[in-house]
């Protein structure tokens, strides 16, 4: 899944929070599907929030130290990601959602 996030970014509804992460998805609409990105200086962590049934979340958070191949990815997407928001009024965020949506459920069912 990093992969393809980091070669196709700009095809998912994305957005950022106060800490500086970047969150791949949304828990505001149903089906909740959503996939937070987190970078120390040590770690990186992906925390899943995807529902494949009201209430049954799956996917558990997975953390990678600095060393490792996918902490080089996972910098390497939320500087593509912190840039891409940033002029993210032009997007078509349904299009987004549906391939979102779509890459979280096969990811993690």
């Amino acid at each position: 899944m990093l992969e393809t996030l980091l070669k196709n970014h700009e095809n998912y509804l994305w957005k950022t929070n106060k800490d500086g992460d970047i969150i791949l998805g949304t828990t505001n609409i149903e089906p909740k599907a959503q996939v937070k990105f987190t970078l120390t200086k040590k770690w990186a962590n992906v925390a899943p929030i995807v529902e494949n049934s009201p209430g049954n979340y799956i996917g558990k958070p997975v953390n990678y130290l600095s060393s490792s191949e996918e902490y080089k990815i996972i910098k390497k997407l939320i500087k593509l990601v912190k840039e891409y928001v940033k002029d993210y009024k032009n997007a078509d965020h349904k299009i987004q959602f549906d391939n979102t949506m779509k890459l979280l459920q096969e990811f993690y069912t």
